[in-house]
Order: structure tokens, then C-alpha cells, then sequence
């Protein structure tokens, strides 16, 4: 079945659920956006990829229905009776039509389509009051509140707007971390009760190498060579790469040429400077940047890396270092946010604003075997405290919550 925003769509929804909710009255069912599964995959894509192979795993007495789009289709496969999927041709990158739609069409659908929460796990939920749908939002940051200049002026104001009037209407805010809880209750007065922290998980995928490194394939595909310092995440102002390349420049004669550092992702908004500043500090190769990886190619520069640098500047929750860690590699990253709350005592702390902190961070860990070892043991343990599968049932626990 297709969901399009039509009339015709709407009699065939009702239709659908009459024949599947006959005899099955006591499930809930919950509606999730599933859209931001669209490759490549962002980390909210992410979040909701792994929430939901949970939900499908578990059986919690739910049905779910699944508005998505044709970027998200194969979830629409998954071999399981809880699962109905709608796909829609609007996009949840298209901010004024599709926000448009989400407020004013969709609360309708999910009315009509027996929908008993509604979870928008990407900042968004129907404005449009509905009484009979409760609405859970998971808002990762406030990035638009705390950093506008790091992203495009225009966005920064609309997203300060649709925050707030998010925060107002949802029955219950998640957020990844304490530290955006407390960012939202200190710039939006939003009530303690209403806020519940969920932290996200790391994928068992994640984990150490059993043998020796073999820089092989890194080497044939990515120009690779020894040792490496690692960095994940879309080229854009907020996440600091820029001070990140100018302290492993200042790091290079204490180095001896034996380390590369290592850019992994996609071009995101505001990100010419950056590639400015690499193509005046690359030298034979010593900064490479491999644009966006699959998730094969990303599992294999976490096992290869001999350290993970996540210098940024603002983190809502700060994924990448939780699977580094799980990865088996050492961390730096900021002593800012919701990171010092993520990482514990199992990274190495620096202040992101300074190039002397990070480089010396950095010469640090990389001419010390001892300390590289504690930070991996130490990493290894912290990441073990967070999975999927508690994210997911805490995740449920907010949805009957809202009851």
C-alpha cells in the first residue's frame, strides 16, 4: 500500500485499518516517521534504523504504521505483521512544503488510521491539534539556539521557531543526553516532567579487532598507510575541523611523519573554508579525506584507526566516539555538552576552541602506547553501558507513558 496526500489514499488507509485492526483492539498502535532512512544515512537515519530492528525483534503488544518515503522502502520488506508501511512522496528535507504537510495533513491520516502515539524521532511532530494522537519528539539539539552561526542564517531562525512550537505541543520531549535536557529547560523553560533522557545505543557491529591491523584494504581504497587519527562527521562549522587539521599541523614535527589524520564524511552546509584549509595544509597525503563511506568501509576505519579525535564544537548526544570506543580505539574529544556526559572518564579530554589543547592532545596520545591502552580498555568498558535494545525499551516506556 502507498501513502500519497490524496483522498483516495485516506479511503484506502481507513479501509486498511479496519481489515487489520479487526480482533487486534487491544494493541497500540504507534505511528513513526521513518523518512530520515534515506541514504546516505545521517545519524538520526541511524537511530531510527537501529530503533526499529529493535521493535521488530521485541514483542511489545504493538502495531506499527511506518510513514515513509522511496528512499526508505526497505523497511516496507521487513517479513514481520507489526510493520504497515505508508510511503509518501514528500520529503523530510523539504522544510516549508513538507513541514506544511506534516502539521496539516498528516494528523488527519493518523487519526483516521487508528494511531494511538506518534513518535517524530527528527525535532518534528504535527502542530495541528489532535486530541485522540499523543505526539512523543525526540529533539537531538538545539544546535539552531546555541550555535547559529554555525549553520545557514535563514535555517537558524526557522528551526528556532519550529523547536519551540515542537517543544509546546508534544506530550513528551526525549532527548540523547542530559545536557540537551538542560539545554532545552534553560532556553525554552520546558518542565523537567515533560523531558525524558533516553541515551542511544552502539551497534554490536562495533567492536575490537581479534588480530593484527591490516591496512590493506585502507591503504588500496583510501591511501591509507600506518597510523592513523580518526574523524567522523559532515564537513560543517560546528564540528571544528578546521582547528582539528590546524592542530594536527602543528602536531607534524613531533609526529616524525608516522601518523595521518584521517576526515571521514560528507560535505554538509558552510564547509568551503574547510576545504580550504586542507588544500593549504595537505601534504603527500597526510590528510585524507574520503568523503562519505558505506557502513562496510566505516567498520573498517574504526578497527584500523589508532585514535579517534572528535574535537567538535556542540554534540546533542556525540555518537561517533561511543562506537570508536566500542571499536576498541582510544578517544579525544571535547570537554563540552553532552560528551564529557557520554564518554565518562574513558576519553581524553581538551577544549575544543583551542588548537594548542587539541594539538597537544593529540602528540599526547600518539607517543604514548601506555596511555592509548588505558583510554581503549577504559572505552571498551563505558561503551558496554549502552545498547539499542534499552534504548528501545525506554523508548517504549515513553510512548504508554503519554497514555
Amino acid at each position: 500500500m502507498t501513502f500519497v496526500s490524496s483522498k483516495l489514499d485516506i479511503f484506502a488507509f481507513c479501509y486498511g485499518r479496519f481489515r487489520h485492526n479487526r480482533g487486534q483492539s487491544s494493541k497500540m498502535k504507534i505511528g513513526i516517521d521513518i523518512r530520515t532512512i534515506n541514504k546516505p544515512k545521517s545519524g538520526v537515519g541511524y537511530y531510527v534504523t537501529n530503533l526499529l530492528k529493535e521493535f521488530a525483534e521485541v514483542d511489545y503488544n504493538c502495531q506499527y504504521c511506518l510513514i515513509s518515503n522511496e528512499g526508505t522502502e526497505e523497511w516496507a520488506s521487513i517479513n514481520t505483521p507489526k510493520f504497515q508501511n505508508y510511503v509518501t512522496w514528500i520529503s523530510n528535507e523539504n522544510h516549508i512544503i513538507g513541514d506544511l504537510w506534516e502539521s496539516l495533513y498528516l494528523p488527519f491520516f493518523l487519526k483516521n488510521g487508528g494511531v494511538d502515539v506518534f513518535h517524530g524521532p527528527a525535532f518534528m511532530i504535527p502542530l495541528l491539534q489532535k486530541k485522540k494522537v499523543r505526539m512523543v519528539v525526540t529533539i537531538h539539539d538545539i544546535v539552531a539556539y546555541l550555535m547559529p552561526n554555525t549553520v545557514p542564517l535563514k535555517y537558524a531562525k526557522y528551526m528556532q521557531l519550529l523547536i519551540k512550537l515542537v517543544a509546546m505541543r508534544a506530550d513528551k520531549i526525549i532527548t540523547p543526553s542530559t545536557s540537551t535536557k538542560n539545554d532545552l529547560m534553560n532556553y525554552l523553560n520546558i518542565t523537567d516532567s515533560k523531558i525524558q533522557v533516553i541515551h542511544e545505543g552502539v551497534s554490536t557491529k562495533f567492536k575490537p579487532l581479534s588480530s593484527e591491523k591490516d591496512h590493506s584494504y585502507l591503504q588500496k581504497k583510501f591511501g591509507i598507510k600506518n597510523q592513523y587519527m580518526l574523524f567522523i562527521g559532515n564537513l560543517e562549522p560546528r564540528k571544528n575541523i578546521i582547528r582539528l587539521m590546524l592542530a594536527y599541523d602543528q602536531a607534524r614535527d613531533k609526529l616524525n611523519g608516522n601518523w595521518q589524520l584521517v576526515i571521514c564524511g560528507k560535505k554538509g552546509w558552510l564547509y568551503k573554508e574547510i576545504l580550504e584549509t586542507y588544500n593549504k595544509l595537505k601534504r603527500n597525503g597526510d590528510i585524507v579525506l574520503t568523503n562519505y563511506v558505506n557502513e562496510v568501509d566505516l567498520l573498517e576505519l574504526y578497527r584500523g584507526a589508532d585514535i579517534f579525535a572528535f574535537p567538535t564544537l556542540y554534540e546533542g548526544f556525540g555518537l561517533p566516539p561511543l562506537e570508536a570506543m566500542a571499536s576498541g580505539v582510544p578517544v579525544l574529544t571535547s570537554n563540552v555538552s553532552s560528551l564529557p556526559e557520554i564518554v565518562g572518564d574513558a576519553a581524553l579530554l581538551v577544549d575544543p576552541t583551542s588548537v594548542d589543547q587539541i594539538s597537544q592532545g593529540l602528540v599526547k596520545l600518539a607517543l604514548s602506547e601506555s596511555l592509548r591502552k588505558n583510554l581503549r580498555e577504559k572505552g571498551i568498558r563505558q561503551a558496554s553501558k549502552f545498547s539499542w535494545k534499552k534504548t528501545a525499551k525506554e523508548t517504549m516506556d515513553a510512548y504508554f507513558s503519554v497514555l
